[in-house]
């Protein structure tokens, strides 16, 4: 996968069309592999994400794509406050919000085309999770997270990508360095080697509990 979107150049072998439709725990997902970036391999990390999440809980996920993670938190949760999902590729924002409503998910999952370094301003101090399903450079963002969180705490989903000798350490680091600069306290409460990458590589998930600000 390459650029800004995560594509990945294609070639049609057979019909004329990259559109399709993705069902996933009885969900439908629309999108263009072409244009918009979608796993089908995260559909169990996406339910484990989904079990997490509380009724009344407000929910920020960065780098939403076509809206998976976002909509299966809705409908696993359909007491959850709010899912706000931010994601930078128009494209995508376009099948998101036809999966909202596909899904039926309208009144509680909330699309928002922008760039998570803006986009996300608005919402800071008011959510009680932060998703962060995007392994290359997500670490990047981690102040964003943090500042997205509520005075009281709350938790941050982060991913990453490591090679197995040592899976955990940098991005522990990392996530630790920007609680330090955002003044937060924290703990790991699960870490998880999610899927393969590449020879020994695999992409993980560190599950954040995020303490009160102390700023």
């Amino acid at each position: 996968r390459e650029g800004l979107f995560r594509l990945r150049e294609l070639e049609i072998l057979v019909g004329k069309s990259t559109e399709t439709v993705h069902r996933e725990c009885g969900l439908s997902f629309k999108l263009d592999v072409a244009k918009a970036y979608f796993s089908p391999r995260e559909a169990t990390e996406r339910q484990r994400i989904a079990g997490q999440v509380r009724p009344k809980e407000t929910v920020m996920v960065f780098f939403a794509g076509a809206g998976p993670y976002a909509i299966m938190i809705a409908n696993k949760q359909p007491h959850v406050g709010k899912v706000y999902a931010i994601e930078i590729n128009p494209d995508a924002v376009e099948y998101m919000k036809d999966n909202i409503r596909i899904n039926k998910v309208q009144e509680k999952v909330e699309p928002i085309l922008g760039d998570v370094k803006k986009a996300a301003k608005p919402f800071y101090g008011k959510c009680d999770r932060v998703v962060m399903p995007l392994p290359k450079e997500g670490y990047k963002f981690l102040g964003e997270a943090f500042a997205c969180l509520k005075p009281k705490g709350g938790i941050i989903n982060f991913y990453s990508y490591a090679h197995e000798d040592d899976l955990y350490s940098e991005a522990e680091g990392l996530v630790r360095k920007a609680a330090k600069k955002a003044k937060r306290s924290m703990k790991v409460l699960q870490r998880r080697k999610v899927l393969p990458y590449g020879p020994r590589v695999f992409k993980i998930c560190l599950d954040i509990k995020v303490g009160k600000s102390n700023s």
